[in-house]
């Protein structure tokens, strides 16, 4: 990262962890409804929930890390509506540029389930 003009060039690829959090809903309702949002998302968005708490993970491709943090932030109330989320806050936010990612979480390192598309219960870890 350190030549910044490289991080405004079209193509840059960014992964994205959005944290959530509000009142319990049950969740049944509420993994029916995240497998609904990775859907309409349609970039192997992966969702861990607890009654209270979700985390989508995602790629997403920006100029720059700012634009992708901006999407992160707007992605739930974009299909709030739509999809009947319920009104959560974020409560956590983070964007890595590719690089930074694969530093953090090499290919085949132990924690690469969090990473796999699909929606399914959060804990564990």
């Amino acid at each position: 990262m350190s030549d910044p003009a490289a991080l405004r060039l079209p193509g840059v690829m960014w992964h994205v962890t959005v944290t959530l959090h509000g009142p319990p809903m049950e969740p049944g309702q509420l993994s029916q409804r995240l497998a609904g949002m990775a859907v309409a998302h349609g970039l192997g968005m992966s969702a861990r929930f607890l009654p209270d708490t979700v985390e989508l993970r995602y790629w997403d491709e920006g100029h720059d890390c700012r634009r992708v943090a901006e999407n992160g932030l707007d992605l739930w109330d974009e299909h709030r509506e739509d999809l009947s989320l319920p009104s959560w806050a974020v409560v956590g936010l983070e964007v890595l540029d590719r690089t930074s990612f694969h530093r953090r979480w090499p290919p085949g390192s132990a924690r690469a389930e969090l990473f796999t598309p699909g929606v399914k219960p959060l804990g564990g870890d």
